[in-house]
């Protein structure tokens, strides 16, 4: 039987692939995480952390209101960007108008907002309120709600798998 490369040859060269495959799997594991803009570093994570007893105080105050949030997102008309409608009813299913404040629109695995929309009532539907957002990918979204009206104080975030 004929050998196709001599030792000399071949058991170099075997080594040298080895090496090759192993750099070419770490380039390609760097490339990957860093194609979505690599590691997310919370903005001002240490201050989040000391209002921690604020945050969870916001949190029962929203869910003693008792109001109920429904949010869908339609897809635009043509070349319109989606829209997202948000509907608030009190405990008792009549809408809640008036509201004024801002949803922000995150990627779960980035920490800064990719849109910030002021609320906007709809016109023909009390309690409705829609906003455009420029929601380009499929997948997983996070919305961040905070609305005011009067003294009382609504924030809740709500996680959406958009198709």
């Amino acid at each position: 039987m004929k050998e196709l490369l001599p030792p000399h040859i071949a058991w170099p060269l075997f080594v040298v692939t080895l090496l090759v495959m192993g750099v070419s799997v770490a380039v390609g594991t760097l490339v990957l995480a860093n194609s979505d803009g690599g590691a997310q570093v919370v903005e001002d994570y240490y201050r989040k952390a000391l209002d921690w007893d604020a945050h969870a105080a916001e949190v029962a105050a929203t869910a003693a209101l008792g109001w109920r949030v429904d949010l869908v997102v339609a897809p635009g008309e043509g070349d319109d960007e989606p829209v997202l409608e948000i509907a608030f009813r009190d405990p008792d299913g009549r809408p809640v108008t008036g509201l004024s404040g801002t949803v922000r629109a995150f990627r779960p695995q980035w920490t800064a907002p990719v849109a910030v929309a002021p609320l906007a009532e709809a016109d023909d539907a009390p309690g409705v309120y829609r906003l455009p957002l420029p929601l380009t990918r499929s997948g997983l979204w996070d919305f961040e709600i905070t609305a005011t009206r009067d003294t009382l104080r609504y924030t809740k975030t709500f996680r959406k798998d958009l198709p």
